[in-house]
């Protein structure tokens, strides 16, 4: 039994050094993408900067709104354990944390609550859907300062949480998880922005991503085989 748990961390440690390169690459490629764009292109661009601020300001000089992004956390485990045909039960949230029982455990159900920008989802579809029924664009404003607002929050408490120790990242392995959401976390954040702020294209920035990670791997694979 020692053993076995000794090769999964090995295991574990293992791909989580073989993911590195790619927390490089998604790296390169966003800063390609946001290097090449003016900020101020577009009133898009300012209310979505706007929302951005004004999360950062409220984070930092009123409060963290823990006890709706620790919601947002759990409710995401239900989510991801239904997807996994699982059921999920006794979902508690406070200020300081939160719990769920769930009837699956695999890496997606354990470390999507840290690369699902929840509240930025439920906005997308809401937006999605009323703009089915009817005319949204007067509300276009609202939309777009509130997607940088959520996001942010996203982002930076992710940050907040991932300085404490993790059951979630324990069970699946710490630099595979850190690795894995770092990557998803700016390739959802390439996503959003694309759709959002003018000269920022997510298929070239994905496409990038694409070609800078062959390129880093076979670098790699010729330095350490002298082929």
């Amino acid at each position: 039994m020692i053993m076995l748990t000794l090769l999964k961390k090995l295991f574990g440690l293992v791909i989580g050094v073989a993911l590195l390169p790619l927390t490089v690459t998604v790296s390169l490629a966003f800063y390609y993408q946001i290097s090449g764009m003016s900020v101020f292109e577009s009133r898009n661009q300012a209310y979505f900067l706007n929302g951005v601020i004004a999360y950062v300001v409220l984070h930092l000089f009123l409060f963290k709104p823990n006890h709706v992004y620790n919601f947002g956390h759990e409710f995401v485990h239900v989510i991801s354990t239904w997807f996994s045909f699982g059921k999920a039960k006794n979902l508690k949230v406070s200020s300081s944390g939160g719990s769920v029982q769930t009837s699956k455990s695999n890496m997606f159900v354990n470390i999507s609550p840290y690369f699902v920008p929840i509240y930025t989802v439920i906005l997308c579809g809401a937006h999605f859907l009323f703009s089915r029924l009817g005319d949204v664009s007067p509300y276009a404003a609202y939309f777009v300062f509130f997607i940088g607002f959520t996001l942010a929050m996203h982002i930076i408490m992710t940050v907040d949480a991932l300085k404490i120790a993790q059951p979630d990242l324990i069970r699946t392995g710490y630099l595979v998880s850190l690795a894995l959401i770092y990557v998803i976390n700016m390739i959802v954040t390439g996503f959003v922005i694309g759709l959002i702020l003018a000269g920022f294209s997510f298929i070239d920035f994905f496409t990038q991503f694409c070609i800078e990670t062959k390129e880093l791997y076979l670098l790699i694979f010729r330095q350490l085989f002298g082929i």
